[in-house]
């Protein structure tokens, strides 16, 4: 099957800042990504379980606890499911960050979660 007509990859994005939410799923969308949004993590969730989910993009912005729980629910229902967490942090914190496929440091810009999940999802981790 050719590039052109190969179905895009499906990314669950959430954050709960619907500012960054929307620039980051726009940004996703543009660099070839199906974004399914969310704000919030029950919704997440249940998009990850009931779609043809690649990807899922966690904003640890505001609640740890919650994006841990939330990666853990998703990686239980699909385990084949790439997370990348999306952090102000550079280091592994307990958790959320044993769940994930990838840390992007938020300071990196977009360019660098789009190559982290091209990396991941071409199956080069």
């Amino acid at each position: 099957m050719s590039e052109r007509h190969r179905k895009p990859y499906t990314v669950v994005n959430f954050c709960c800042d619907r500012v960054a939410l929307t620039l980051r799923g726009w940004f996703l969308n543009e660099a070839g990504y199906r974004v399914l949004n969310s704000s919030n993590g029950f919704e997440a969730i249940r998009l990850s379980a009931s779609e043809e989910v690649h990807a899922a993009v966690l904003d640890l912005d505001h609640n740890r606890t919650e994006v841990t729980l939330i990666a853990q629910e998703i990686k239980r229902l699909r385990p084949q499911i790439v997370t990348v967490v999306v952090t102000e942090r550079t280091v592994p914190m307990d958790g959320v960050c044993e769940l994930a496929d990838a840390l992007v440091p938020r300071e990196h810009g977009p360019e660098t979660l789009v190559k982290s999940l091209q990396r991941i999802l071409a199956g080069g981790v």
